[in-house]
């Protein structure tokens, strides 16, 4: 540590680090992370004296082309970093886990005006609703025909993602 540094600054360079690998940890987990099992407990130091917290989730908010970590307790009280010792941000990040998978699916393919337009279509008249009936067409009829067969090849040849025990290629044929 630099000696021309206070003790104190030196402590706001360690939370600025603890910040940034919280927020690091969190864009990793989807921009938010709910504790459901165990909250991690910090120490915040607020006007009425200091306090343990059971920290609730985690997220990162865009202000004003800002962004920020914002952390809420159990009771949905946010918490200032500010008000969070030294030290116990880590606990937050240390509490969730490098790796989640999100239950959500996954958009594979988006439709405009400009796919129109670029295959010859007058699109000057098409209003939205005509655009999300035709993107749900296009998508019914790439389910019926292409998508379960493209799905399979790609994740078994391209990807070469295991399949469960016991499930074979034969076995969805079946169905």
């Amino acid at each position: 540590m630099n000696k021309d540094k206070s003790i104190y600054a030196c402590y706001e360079e360690i939370k600025q680090r603890e910040i940034s690998e919280l927020e690091e940890k969190v864009r990793n987990a989807g921009g938010q992370y709910i504790f459901t099992k165990e909250h991690p407990f910090i120490l915040c130091n607020f006007d009425e004296g200091p306090c343990d917290v059971h920290v609730a989730s985690v997220e990162i908010q865009n202000v004003s082309d800002l962004e920020f970590v914002v952390i809420f307790d159990d009771h949905g009280n946010q918490i200032k970093l500010s008000d969070i010792v030294y030290g116990h941000i880590e606990f937050i990040t240390d509490s969730i886990p490098c790796r989640t998978f999100s239950q959500e699916s996954f958009c594979i393919s988006r439709l405009s005006r400009e796919d129109l337009d670029s295959i010859g279509f007058d699109t000057s008249d098409i209003d939205d609703k005509t655009m999300q009936r035709l993107a749900e067409k296009l998508g019914d009829d790439y389910c019926e025909q292409l998508f379960w067969s493209s799905l399979e090849i790609i994740a078994d040849e391209g990807f070469n993602i295991p399949r469960k025990e016991g499930r074979s290629q034969e076995d969805d044929d079946d169905k």
